[in-house]
């Protein structure tokens, strides 16, 4: 009988190396900051609606 421990198949599925989420440092300006804070949102989510959004961009179809 198992009791606990590492299970085959169990666990969440790493993501696709185009999905992966990575660090970047950037600089805006102390009003844009400001503004991304005041949102329920983190500021990369923000960032990222707002680029999908202006520019129509969508992630890549991976499969699975």
């Amino acid at each position: 009988m198992n009791k606990g421990g590492k299970r085959e198949g169990a666990g969440r599925k790493p993501a696709h190396p185009l999905l992966k989420k990575e660090m970047i440092s950037l600089k805006l300006p102390r009003w844009l900051i400001d503004r991304l804070d005041e949102e329920a949102e983190s500021r990369a989510v923000m960032i990222e609606i707002a680029l999908s959004e202006k520019h129509g961009w969508t992630p890549p179809d991976v499969g699975g």
